[in-house]
């Protein structure tokens, strides 16, 4: 990033809440155009690192890699400025990329009713005919064919209406079997959450525009397929500045271009930690953990200062009270409407950031001798209609973890679908699998499964639909609470009613950033923190103008490409 002229005076004493990658990446973009800055972040926790969080494990004979959170990334759109901060942070050479022709890759899986069903897509040795053969005698199919055929058919909904779920809206252009059988699972995958209350407006933005714009789907998705792909000034901006010249190395370059999604071999905990190690090599950045901050509010008759109030260890001692000139939180929209909610016309502002729920999760880890337990493939989901005897255990799927990273003793033609170092160092590769836990359908409840019984109940449930009877040589569970914010109906008017309360309250003082505005995925986050930083010098900015400005589309081109032979005999296209 290069420098810009923020003045000299008006950010020097930043603060920012909340240690998590999109605060840690605050601090690194900001720290990178005012390097005079003294920034302080603060964190509740010990650890540093939010969700990011990955641990080896010892086994009889090495170590495997658990993750508790998320696992990989994906190189387009917003992943470039993951693979970027790989650079800056000198990772490339522990990156490991999984290519879009393995089975990782390629085959995707939903259990129902009672087997799995690879979705169907195209993939080397998948013919149309198997694909077509899915489509007509998977029970998960049954019927959706020719409600898709159908679907340009359906009469759009009315223009009165300002947002409704995804399963309302997939429901009325095809069907309730739809949501319940396919779209479910991809809402569980992504977000954990319900389809039926999650909103289409804010998650199925074409889809959204399409029916209101062309009057179906199928018809915005063709005139997509012959005009180009529409998409808005500001990412077309963002597009054309990551366009500009790299220092990566070739290999890396080459790598990430025929990559799906790519890790690191320490797990993307490695990222955190790597960025973490970063910044306290910088003098002008300091870290308080184990620091709730308990308020925040502008400094009484200085309209230049915000105020960061801490408790202190004793009860009895005033609360430690320490000035900023700006604040960046990064905390979940709850915790950040407790801590401005200081008087009731406050509560009154950031209600609609109570009305923001998130979603707990437990990740439970199983590692097996045997290798090949499963499929190849990613992993599966489980949609909102598979029976709850198949299901008792109310997961969301399970990810196939041996997929997407290599084994030093993999055979050379299995290696192919991958490039980079080994996550585990055991001497005979086994199976590593996650099972996902709760999301949704836990809310409400006042106590979680414990540990113990998170593990038991993956072991039933990959014994149920793996056939897995062995007892894992190694287990892990990791309850993840309100890790997951929900972008309900009514989420985007939430937000711009957030968005002005800010800006009318703090005047540009206070911004926000994070996983709940813009994208749940680790790549939204590093594009939140890197929009926020950015935009700091416009006045009275709260970081959420990407979400409540007036979108402009503009439609890009097609361009034909063609097919050229490389160096090493294979063909690409350029």
């Amino acid at each position: 990033m290069a420098d810009l002229s923020y003045g000299p005076l008006l950010y020097d004493l930043p603060g920012i809440i909340g240690g998590g990658i999109t605060g840690l990446a605050s601090a690194y973009y900001l720290s990178q155009i005012i390097p005079y800055a003294k920034i302080t972040i603060y964190d509740a926790r010990p650890r540093l690192g939010g969700w990011l969080s990955s641990k080896g494990v010892d086994v009889d004979d090495g170590t495997v890699l658990f993750e508790a959170g998320p696992r990989t990334l994906r190189p387009l759109g917003n992943g470039i400025l993951a693979s970027r901060l790989i650079h800056e942070l000198g990772l490339e050479e522990d990156t490991i990329f999984t290519k879009s022709s393995s089975p990782a890759a390629t085959n995707r899986f939903i259990y129902y009713p009672d087997h799995l069903v690879r979705v169907p897509s195209p993939a080397p040795g998948v013919t149309v005919f198997d694909i077509l053969y899915t489509l007509f005698t998977e029970p998960a199919f049954k019927g959706l064919w020719w409600r898709g055929v159908a679907e340009g058919f359906v009469h759009p909904r009315d223009a009165t209406v300002e947002d409704e779920s995804i399963g309302s809206f997939i429901s009325r252009r095809m069907g309730k079997d739809a949501v319940n059988r396919v779209a479910s699972a991809l809402m569980h995958g992504i977000y954990a959450g319900d389809i039926w209350k999650l909103s289409a407006k804010s998650l199925f933005e074409a889809p959204w525009r399409f029916e209101a714009e062309e009057g179906s789907v199928s018809e915005g998705v063709l005139k997509t397929m012959i005009e180009g792909r529409e998409m808005t000034t500001r990412e077309r901006t963002f597009a054309e500045m990551m366009r500009a010249p790299y220092p990566y190395t070739p290999s890396f370059k080459e790598n990430m271009k025929h990559a799906n999604v790519f890790t690191l071999k320490g797990g993307l905990g490695q990222l955190s930690d790597a960025l973490v190690e970063k910044l306290r090599r910088n003098p002008n950045i300091s870290f308080r953990t184990n620091t709730a901050v308990s308020a925040l509010q502008p400094v009484p008759n200085d309209a230049s200062a915000m105020t960061v109030t801490i408790p202190t260890a004793e009860p009895s001692s005033e609360p430690l009270s320490v000035n900023h000139t700006h604040i960046i939180s990064t905390i979940s929209p709850s915790k950040l409407s407790s801590i401005l909610s200081t008087t009731d016309e406050l509560r009154a502002d950031f209600s609609p950031l109570a009305q923001i729920p998130s979603v707990s999760v437990m990740t439970v880890n199983l590692y097996f001798h045997t290798p090949n337990l499963h499929p190849p493939g990613f992993g599966y989901l489980i949609p909102l209609a598979t029976p709850i005897t198949q299901n008792p255990e109310m997961a969301l799927g399970v990810v196939f973890d041996t997929a997407y990273a290599p084994h030093h003793s993999m055979a050379d033609a299995e290696f192919g679908h991958h490039v980079g170092p080994a996550q585990d160092t055991v001497s005979k590769r086994g199976t590593k699998i996650t099972v996902m836990l709760g999301g949704h359908y836990w809310d409400g409840w006042p106590v979680y499964p414990s540990k113990d019984e998170g593990i038991q109940m993956a072991r039933s449930l990959v014994e149920r639909h793996l056939g897995i009877t062995e007892a894992p040589v190694a287990a892990a569970a990791n309850l993840q609470s309100e890790c997951i914010p929900q972008y309900t109906v009514g989420h985007e008017a939430r937000i711009r009613r957030t968005h002005e309360a800010l800006k009318r309250r703090y005047k540009g003082r206070l911004r926000v950033a994070g996983n709940w505005a813009r994208g749940v995925g680790v790549n939204d986050c590093l594009r939140s923190a890197w929009d926020l930083v950015r935009e700091l010098r416009e006045e009275g900015g709260t970081g959420l103008e990407a979400v409540v400005e007036e979108k402009k589309w503009v439609r890009i081109k097609r361009v034909k490409k063609k097919r050229v032979e490389r160096d090493d005999g294979e063909k690409e296209e350029k």
